[in-house]
């Protein structure tokens, strides 16, 4: 059983970084290393953004800087696992960044792909 998992930084709702771990025991283990590397390298507030238990994956992570609705900088990263292509995750980090970043639009916002992988 393998798994992954994508883990956020945040300070005062700006996303600040981004963690994926992909580890063959499980994503329980993925989610703990991930935390663990953000922790040492100073940041206190974490959030698990998405966990999967594919043995194998294709991954993408997206980035991106916009203005929210109040006018504030904000950035926010989505995190996309799938089983069949790059497209799928990309589209899967889509949907990821829209569910945690509500008033983002990609056609208005846009974004970057930030990591593009294979386990």
């Amino acid at each position: 059983m393998a798994g992954a998992a994508c883990v956020i930084a945040k300070d005062k709702g700006d996303s600040k970084a981004i963690e994926w771990v992909h580890s063959p025991e499980s994503a329980e283990v993925a989610l703990a290393q991930a935390k663990q590397k953000l922790r040492k390298l100073g940041y206190k507030y974490l959030f698990p953004q998405i966990t999967t238990e594919l043995e194998h994956a294709y991954v993408i992570i997206i980035k991106s800087n916009y203005k929210s609705a109040r006018g504030w900088d904000r950035t926010t990263y989505g995190c996309g696992f799938s089983d069949k292509s790059y497209d799928e995750a990309l589209w899967a980090a889509i949907r990821n960044l829209q569910s945690y970043a509500w008033g983002w639009k990609p056609d208005r916002e846009g974004y970057k792909i930030s990591d593009k992988k294979r386990y």
